[in-house]
């Protein structure tokens, strides 16, 4: 499980930090919401002891952005031999977390309470969307640096129109027929007709 960076202290119990993620994800996954879950409950749903939890986690948004970080999947290095289908593999990625209904929850409830989690929406944005954003930019330049894409595009665009689909499946919960290898590559060749060098 990828964790946020803490400082160095009383070192950490696996066991009880997969608990509590796996307690606010089943949770979340069954209708709670995350101003309405405190750390008792989770503790409680957990089957660990609440200073175990207080020990490690001071807020509840610690807590949810280390739960955030668990469900994004570590990415690969991609390093295959054209941007279409690096671009085709970093969706696949994409896709099936959102298939994972207790991962798509909890980016559902974040979405939904950003509002009343400001800090944590911003964390969440600047810690791990950004970087895997920042993984796609690099697969874009590839292409375009080796001629297999246009130069005048714009990169954050394209990006944008790759995965919205995504993202506007998981935000309407609509993830029933959806396949990652097929769908990713769908959509991938579908922005290539306007993208790809002629």
């Amino acid at each position: 499980m990828t964790t946020t960076q803490r400082p160095v202290g009383r070192q950490r119990d696996p066991h009880t930090d997969r608990a509590a993620v796996d307690s606010v994800l089943d949770l979340i996954s069954a209708g709670a919401t995350l101003s309405g879950l405190s750390l008792v409950a989770i503790a409680e749903h957990a089957g660990v002891s609440r200073n175990s939890l207080y020990r490690r986690w001071k807020t509840k948004d610690d807590l949810y952005l280390d739960v955030l970080a668990a469900i994004a999947t570590p990415l690969p290095e991609f390093d295959s031999p054209t941007a279409r289908e690096d671009l085709t593999a970093h969706l696949d990625i994409l896709i099936t977390r959102t298939l994972d209904h207790r991962a798509s929850s909890m980016l559902r409830a974040l979405l939904a309470e950003a509002g009343a989690f400001p800090e944590l929406h911003r964390r969440y944005f600047a810690e791990i969307v950004t970087p895997r954003r920042e993984s796609m930019y690099q697969i874009i330049r590839r292409g375009i640096a080796n001629g297999e894409i246009r130069p005048d595009i714009d990169v954050a665009l394209v990006n944008q129109l790759l995965v919205s689909p995504i993202l506007a499946r998981m935000s309407s919960g609509a993830t029933h027929d959806l396949d990652p290898s097929t769908t990713s590559h769908n959509i991938v060749e579908a922005i290539y007709n306007g993208i790809q060098a002629r």
